[in-house]
């Protein structure tokens, strides 16, 4: 294994994302795994078929299956046959997926309010512009696959 200086960007962000795992994992009343929470926060920004939040996702048809309909089981979406495709579901969220969403949101406050307590004002914008831009590097990979 090659060893990396700690202060390496690659370090910061291993360590970075391990973190913000670790913070995942403490907000989750619900106790839904990653990926159906990565598909309710999807489903924030409106409708969606399965085939739209697989490729958003960049997460096969089956496990996108799968997991909505665990999160159909539990209350959290709601999916009625598409009006312009009869052979797709459109999938949106209950209130009871909105609540908990509500829930993790705030429990999420508390990241940034750690953020904002270790960074200045400009800091937070520049980390921002850097983050939304590696954000956006990142999907558009995993959607052009």
């Amino acid at each position: 294994m090659q060893s990396h200086n700690p202060s390496s960007l690659y370090d910061a962000l291993m360590y970075l994302q391990c973190e913000f795992v670790a913070e995942r994992n403490r907000v989750n009343p619900g106790n839904i795994t990653w990926q159906q929470f990565d598909i309710l926060t999807v489903l924030r920004t409106g409708a969606s078929t399965p085939s739209q939040i697989g490729q958003r996702l960049g997460i096969t048809r089956s496990k996108v299956s799968k997991n909505l309909s665990t999160l159909r089981d539990l209350g959290y979406i709601r999916q009625v046959p598409d009006a312009h495709d009869r052979r797709e579901l459109e999938t949106n969220l209950t209130q009871d997926g909105r609540d908990m969403l509500g829930i993790i949101d705030q429990q999420h406050k508390t990241l940034e309010e750690d953020a904002r307590q270790v960074w200045s004002e400009d800091e937070q914008e520049e980390f921002t512009a850097l983050a939304n831009r590696l954000i956006n590097k990142l999907r558009q990979e995993r959607v052009a696959q």
